[in-house]
């Protein structure tokens, strides 16, 4: 069971990552997802259980347990927070899941390329929020889980930003 808020590892340099990551922050009424733009080439990676390289080829979450997501797993926990539940339920279908996870790496060493295609403006359709709203709350969410990443490596456990977060949900 994930534990929200989920704090979402995501290729902030990649159009497509970029438009679905904004559209479920903005269907996000609970502030249930966090973010971190793993893309920058001087990202700390020292404190999470796999490199930058890794990071950018597959999605990661922490949820706020601390337990870690990876693929599949954190678009169907993404979805759920973002009240998408049945894109949430269809992901997570027995059936369903193992074609998800099979086709997830093709879309991945794709991406830059489906986005030249366009494919990023489709994830807009779907946002019934102002862009620009997401822009701010990923904003704030990107700058909070920074915080938390120092606090954490200064600690090496939970930081007080981290269970002030668990706390508001």
């Amino acid at each position: 069971m994930v534990i929200y808020p989920i704090t979402i590892y995501f290729d902030a340099s990649c159009q497509l990552c970029s438009s679905e990551i904004n559209n479920l922050v903005a269907r996000d009424k609970h502030r249930a997802i966090l973010l971190v733009d793993c893309s920058p080439v001087d990202f700390d990676d020292r404190s999470l259980p796999a490199n930058r390289e890794t990071m950018m080829n597959i999605i990661h979450a922490r949820d706020a347990a601390g337990v870690w997501l990876r693929g599949v797993d954190v678009f169907i926990a993404a979805y759920r927070a973002a009240n998408l539940n049945f894109i949430s339920r269809l992901l997570a279908h027995r059936l369903i899941k193992p074609l998800a996870a099979r086709g997830y790496p093709w879309v991945v060493r794709n991406r830059f390329r489906l986005s030249q295609l366009g494919l990023h403006r489709v994830m807009n359709w779907f946002t019934p929020a102002s862009p620009i709203a997401a822009e701010a709350h990923s904003k704030t969410a990107f700058a909070r889980s920074q915080t938390c990443a120092v606090e954490r490596q200064e600690k090496d456990e939970f930081s007080a930003c981290e269970a002030a977060e668990m706390n508001k949900r």
